[in-house]
């Protein structure tokens, strides 16, 4: 492959009127942080695509995008320093934030 797409749904978050997954916001990072360890390790870019979402709260929505947002940020730096590649549990990690 030359690069994946992602498209990172807020619909499984554990308050999403339609989803009903129950992932938490720590969940949905975890998943996050997986998918771009992987596609790391196989020194594929990434495009992210945002999706769905119908919290009860639309600012939860927006959270949770917001920190795909920002894990992709970190995967995007790692990756362009690596030169294409990422060595497994090297995307650093936010400081200071909690999901």
């Amino acid at each position: 492959a030359d690069f994946a797409v992602y498209v990172s749904g807020a619909d499984p978050h554990e308050r999403d009127k339609l989803g009903r997954l129950k992932v938490s916001r720590a969940g949905l990072l975890a998943r996050d942080r997986l998918v771009f360890g992987r596609c790391g390790s196989l020194g594929l870019p990434v495009a992210v695509v945002m999706a769905g979402g119908y919290n009860v709260d639309v600012t939860e929505t927006v959270a949770v995008h917001l920190q795909t947002v920002r894990e992709a940020k970190l995967y995007s730096e790692a990756w362009l320093a690596g030169r294409g590649r990422i060595a497994p549990g090297t995307i650093p990690e936010r400081q200071g934030t909690t999901p």
